[in-house]
């Protein structure tokens, strides 16, 4: 029994179910409720409304604007909704609200209902009045001054909903917002500052967006401005350093930065511009540059906003080697100067080198060109060569004319003829001027000298000019003993003089031949007598050391022996532990008439009496060079001989003396001696 409640109760609830679900199954609902819209003023607007399972006691009513105010219910719209309809498919259970030629008024919130089912959410219905004009910019007509303020305000008139406005730099937003000018809304604007304006603002497109959030009924309106700045010319040098070559063309270029834009002028450091070129604007053209454009050109830009601006280009014209015309094509020079510089100027780009050369030869020297002595071998075309790289060469040539005294080549020596055949003596002379003749002079084996001209017997003297100097040349015919001695050539011009002397050997001559087997014999006969005295002396020396008191050292004492040919005689002398040869002996007769040079003295003359002779070789011999003194001994005159073709005894002049070969006469009170 106590089953059966618990049963009865299940089978209640069960049916309570069923009939309340066939009760929900048979109510209304919404199918569609109201949605929100926005519309353009003026156009039509549906708001949409579905309901099911409406019976035919359920009544659908339209509340709206303003103050959801009946509009309509069923399908009866209330008086003063003459532009309001309801549409659709009531027996479906449509109650759609469509709205014509909407107005401001009918902006709002809309509402959809029945009694018998509980109210959906009200629906807002936007009417949108597009704006008339896109915003306005005020501000920044003029350019403002680097670090100013500057104040830009954007302001937009109209529309319904009122915009947004927005700042933006290309797509970066910078503010956002807005600000009621007046009460009912109807001017917004919004300010954009910049406190401190940079030249890096100079050109930056501001844009101002109107924005009414609408997107798919009425789009964005926008207005923009270019940032204006005012600043001082910057200038920039994209190449501060030009290199050219002479004839190219060049453009300096100053690159300038300035706000309103400056005046660009050029001018030359430290010179002018050259005439027909323009000195404005940012490039400076030079269409054909030479050698004295090189420098530092300097452009300026000025746009009356302190400080101007400034920039220099630094031009280098390179070119060929430039010799400084003032070298001169002929130098004279002294024969023996010492240290004589010849001097070379150049110029170029790059810096040339400058060297010397011999014409048409490859040997260079370093400039100066030096000469440490001049000689007449130095004469000649020397060439000044000036190199500097990326040009050809550079010459000129200058001449050396070498003047002074003479010089002659041949140094002194001698020669070694058979006695019949012909002896040729050449005398090559370097001088400048050049003498008018080489004069010819012969000391004999006694020291007798005379003069010697061309068309004595068996003599011939030809001379001709050569490169620099002159030539002479002696032939002596049938030569024979008698021609044996000193020849000496003399040259002499404005300058000075010099001379040579040369040695004249005879071969095949008797006495020649006497005298060498008479001299073999004395060195034979004397190196046997100096053997047996030393091996002598040395056997004393061993027999008994206290006996000797002889000197040691005495054979250290003894000289060389020297042989002499004294008046045809061989003699040997022993002076002071040395063999010297014997004097000849005195004369009676004046010291000036047996060739000696002082009274007294056993030495004879020089074989040449000039000083000239006497010089060292190489030395120079001026003119005027022999101080003559009244006080000093005079040397005998000069004898004159001549050799007979035959060989045997010559002929004397009145000044020699005939019964004595080589020996002079003493000079009578009334003769005048030669010096």
């Amino acid at each position: 029994m106590a089953a059966a409640p618990c049963g009865v109760r299940g089978v209640v609830a069960g049916l309570l179910y069923v009939i309340a679900s066939l009760w929900r199954a048979n109510a209304a609902s919404y199918k569609v409720q109201p949605q929100s819209a926005a519309v353009l003023r003026g156009q039509a607007v549906t708001l949409p409304c579905t309901f099911s399972g409406l019976t035919g006691e359920d009544v659908v009513v339209w509340e709206g604007p303003p103050d959801f105010r009946i509009i309509s219910m069923g399908t009866k719209v209330t008086a003063g909704y003459g532009r309001h309809f309801v549409i659709g498919d009531t027996s479906a259970g449509e109650y759609n609200l469509q709205i014509r030629g909407v107005t401001l008024g009918d902006a709002g919130g809309y509402r959809c209902s029945t009694p018998s089912v509980p109210a959906a959410p009200n629906a807002a219905l936007t009417v949108i009045v597009p704006l008339a004009k896109p915003p306005e910019i005020i501000g920044g007509k003029r350019p403002t001054p680097v670090g100013q303020r500057l104040l830009l305000t954007c302001s937009s008139q109209g529309g319904y909903p009122p915009p947004t406005l927005s700042w933006l730099n290309g797509t970066k937003l910078l503010k956002r917002g807005k600000t009621p000018r007046n009460q009912d809304m109807k001017q917004i604007s919004l300010d954009f500052v910049l406190t401190k304006v940079k030249k890096w603002d100079n050109g930056n497109n501001l844009t101002c967006v109107a924005d009414q959030g609408l997107q798919g009924v009425v789009r964005p309106l926008t207005s923009s401005k270019i940032v204006s700045v005012s600043y001082p010319p910057t200038v920039t040098v994209p190449d501060p350093s030009k290199r050219a070559k002479e004839g190219d063309m060049v453009n300096l270029t100053c690159v300038v930065d300035s706000n309103p834009p400056a005046v660009v002028t050029w001018r030359k450091l430290r010179g002018t511009l050259n005439q027909g070129i323009n000195d404005r604007g940012q490039t400076l053209s030079l269409p054909k540059v030479s050698q004295h454009d090189s420098g530092i050109y300097q452009c300026n830009a000025d746009n009356e906003i302190a400080p101007p601006g400034m920039g220099t280009v630094s031009l280098d014209v390179l070119y060929q080697s430039w010799i400084d015309p003032s070298l001169n094509s002929k130098v004279s020079v002294m024969y023996g100067q010492d240290g004589f510089l010849l001097e070379c100027s150049a110029r170029g780009n790059p810096t040339p080198r400058v060297r010397w050369r011999r014409k048409d030869t490859s040997l260079y020297w370093d400039n100066p060109l030096r000469f440490h002595r001049v000689r007449y071998d130095v004469e000649g075309t020397y060439q000044c060569v000036a190199t500097n790289e990326g040009f050809p060469a550079t010459t000129r040539d200058t001449y050396v004319d070498v003047v002074g005294r003479p010089y002659i080549l041949q140094r002194s020596t001698t020669f070694t003829v058979r006695r019949g055949d012909t002896a040729r003596l050449s005398c090559e002379i370097m001088s400048d001027p050049v003498p008018k003749t080489i004069q010819w002079a012969w000391r004999d084996v006694q020291g007798l000298e005379s003069p010697l001209s061309g068309g004595e017997s068996g003599v011939d003297i030809t001379e001709e000019l050569i490169l620099g100097g002159k030539l002479s040349i002696l032939s002596i015919n049938g030569i024979t003993e008698g021609w044996k001695g000193t020849y000496m050539c003399k040259g002499t011009n404005m300058f000075g003089t010099d001379q040579r002397e040369f040695r004249l050997e005879v071969t095949g001559s008797p006495h020649t031949l006497v005298i060498v087997v008479g001299i073999s014999v004395m060195v034979a006969v004397m190196a046997a007598v100096a053997a047996i005295f030393v091996f002598f002396f040395r056997k004393k020396w061993l027999g008994d050391d206290r006996k000797s008191g002889y000197n040691k050292n005495k054979l250290d004492q003894l000289g060389s022996l020297e042989i002499k040919d004294i008046d045809g005689l061989i003699e040997i002398h022993e002076m002071n532990g040395t063999l010297k040869p014997r004097p000849p002996p005195r004369v009676d007769k004046e010291w000036t008439a047996i060739g000696l040079s002082y009274p007294g003295l056993v030495q004879p003359l020089p074989p040449y009496s000039t000083v000239d002779r006497q010089q060292p070789e190489g030395e120079d011999r001026r003119l005027g060079s022999q101080q003559s003194q009244s006080d000093a001994p005079q040397p005998p005159p000069k004898a004159r001989w001549t050799p007979s073709r035959s060989g045997g005894d010559r002929r004397c002049s009145a000044t020699c003396d005939p019964d004595r070969p080589g020996r002079y006469r003493a000079p009578r009170s009334d003769q005048t001696t030669a010096a």
